[in-house]
């Protein structure tokens, strides 16, 4: 196959004029990092539904290791990606995980100054630790997916 010839004009080049769409395809990177977001968010709904009286840990550890299974998995689908643009999706997750990391620790500053026990704490803590993950990491590969490289 020849390589088309830059000085042709564009009518001749097979493709040209034809907007890039991207990365169009079904992900798993995506599918597991909402699945982690909503393992996520119902470990902690969990809990806060039961505050300030005792709560039960057992849904909201299953749901944590779900969460942190599901973030596994979308990191390892993540790295064997290939021809994808990683400088753009470090930029963007930089930025996104500074903003989720000030919203994590406001939130345990909250749960700390009201009184929560030390293993409820430590499993929302964890909880939004992950989610603070999750969410950069979702919205940087959503945005460098689409990226020509």
């Amino acid at each position: 196959m020849s390589r088309p010839d830059p000085a042709a004009p564009e009518a001749e080049v097979p493709g040209a004029g034809e907007p890039y769409l991207g990365d169009t395809s079904r992900s798993p990177v995506v599918g597991c990092m909402l699945a982690s977001i909503v393992c996520a968010f119902l470990s902690v709904g969990i809990i806060a539904a039961n505050l300030p009286r005792p709560v039960p840990l057992a849904w909201s550890v299953g749901f944590l290791l779900a969460s942190a299974a599901l973030l596994a998995a979308a990191l390892v689908f993540l790295l064997r990606r290939r021809n994808f643009a990683w400088r753009l999706f470090f930029t963007v997750a930089r930025w996104v995980l500074v903003l989720t990391l000030v919203f994590t620790a406001m939130a345990v500053y909250v749960f700390v100054s009201d009184g929560t026990p030390a293993t409820t704490m430590a499993i929302m803590a964890v909880v939004l630790l992950l989610t603070a993950v999750d969410i950069p990491v979702l919205i940087g590969f959503s945005v460098a997916r689409h990226e020509r490289v």
